[in-house]
């Protein structure tokens, strides 16, 4: 490969690496991560050269590390954010200051990998692939702190090669078991894999019977949600909500931000008492509440339509499905009546999903497959609705059923789009190719 290759030469290579965000998991052989480290040895170690913050969880790694990247460049940083997966372009996943990497700058870093590959005839998986990527872009231009989210997992993840100064779990629930363990504890224990000797530990774990699981790693410090770390209040407020924070070094109060959730809480209250750890200190409450109105959240809880309201919500297992709901109750109390569109992937429970979900002003289930490979069945997906009691029509792709509940949709009611991160993208595509 070289430069003057084309980007999308470049992605057919990536894509022709076993990817488990596409392929089944079964696929896999035995975790590893001497193929990561042999191959950024080889490209000089990039991952050294920063000090990183890294974040695992089950659900709201994204919306921290956004949230974390701007406390971070709001202090003067320049910041190097890795997440995964992308909504619409694999550039999102590798951000500089929230800048995704330009096509020519992903190809440059894909280029001595895939020549790398060809010498040495070991064959990395695609997020090994972009990870080590990532990790050489932030070395290339400078980054000052890198931001890096987990996966899957902790452990055994391509990106535990580095050793993060602050390690972050924003929370443990059911996601994944067929790879990481069918309990919640072997969850956990994988997840803790990321703490290092080095690290401070920032927890929003809130069952306490796993809280040892992360305590027993050596650590340097350790923050609990609840505990030295809590989240005084947590409003609704016209285009958002407006939280307080106390944390070890301070309190903040009235800070806004511009996403909806109650979960959105608690996911900023660990991204002030992560920056905090970082830094040693206390943060200037004028700096953080100036970060938070600019903070972002792309696909979760994202209103892209007001006429008529259309919310996109990635949640995409039990727990996140019921923090949709919890967000609908508290921040869209006015919407009437609700219509939903989901598709999900294999491996979920469908029917736990859609208990989660359901409330009483949902008046209409469409349902889909989405484009991923990994797509679940739509039998699975109807039988899971009926078995929570909702009513459903099937379309053929996601998009159809997006059209579908928006024509459906009257004055006081919405439309929410949920199952997978693939839902949430496809209905993207399909509203804003409209505007």
């Amino acid at each position: 490969m070289s430069n003057s290759i084309s980007l999308g030469n470049a992605l057919n290579w990536l894509d022709s690496h076993i990817n488990i965000e596409k392929n089944s998991h079964s696929d896999f052989p035995a975790p590893s991560l001497v193929k990561i480290h042999e191959a950024l040895r080889m490209i000089g170690e990039p991952h050294k050269s920063f000090p990183a913050i890294h974040v695992t969880g089950t659900n709201g790694k994204g919306s921290t590390c956004r949230m974390i990247t701007g406390l971070l460049m709001a202090h003067g940083l320049r910041v190097g954010t890795y997440m995964s997966p992308h909504l619409t372009s694999i550039n999102e996943r590798i951000l500089v200051d929230l800048e995704p990497i330009s096509d020519q700058d992903l190809v440059d870093e894909l280029s001595p990998l895939k020549l790398l590959e060809e010498h040495s005839g070991k064959i990395l998986s695609w997020f090994e692939l972009v990870t080590a990527a990532a990790f050489s872009h932030f070395d290339t231009v400078g980054i000052e702190v890198g931001v890096i989210e987990v996966g899957m997992g902790g452990a055994w993840d391509a990106t535990n090669v580095i050793d993060g100064d602050v390690a972050v779990v924003t929370n443990i629930s059911w996601d994944h078991a067929d790879i990481l363990g069918p309990e919640l504890a072997d969850i956990a224990r994988e997840k803790s894999g990321i703490i290092k000797p080095s690290s401070s530990v920032i927890l929003g774990v809130d069952q306490s019977e796993l809280l040892d699981i992360f305590l027993s790693r050596p650590n340097i410090g350790v923050s609990i949600m609840g505990q030295d770390l809590q989240l005084r209040s947590n409003s609704q407020a016209i285009g958002g909500r407006v939280i307080a924070v106390r944390t070890k070094h301070a309190f903040y109060d009235q800070i806004f931000m511009p996403l909806f959730g109650p979960h959105q809480g608690r996911n900023a209250a660990l991204a002030i008492s992560t920056v905090e750890e970082f830094f040693g200190r206390a943060l200037d409450l004028d700096v953080v509440r100036a970060a938070f109105e600019r903070t972002s959240s792309p696909g979760r809880m994202e209103v892209v339509s007001r006429s008529p309201l259309v919310v996109l919500d990635a949640a995409h297992n039990p727990a996140g499905m019921l923090s949709a709901r919890l967000s609908l109750e508290s921040d869209f109390s006015a919407v009437s009546k609700w219509h939903l569109v989901v598709s999900m992937l294999r491996g979920r429970d469908p029917k736990e999903m859609f208990f989660a979900i359901s409330n009483d002003k949902i008046v209409s289930l469409s349902i889909a497959q989405t484009r991923s490979l990994r797509a679940m069945e739509i039998n699975e997906i109807r039988n899971g609705a009926e078995a929570a009691d909702l009513n459903c029509t099937v379309f053929e792709t996601v998009s159809d059923g997006v059209k579908a509940a928006v024509d459906a949709c009257k004055e006081d009611e919405g439309v929410l789009v949920c199952g997978s991160i693939y839902t949430v993208a496809e209905a993207r595509e399909e509203i804003f190719k409209n505007k």
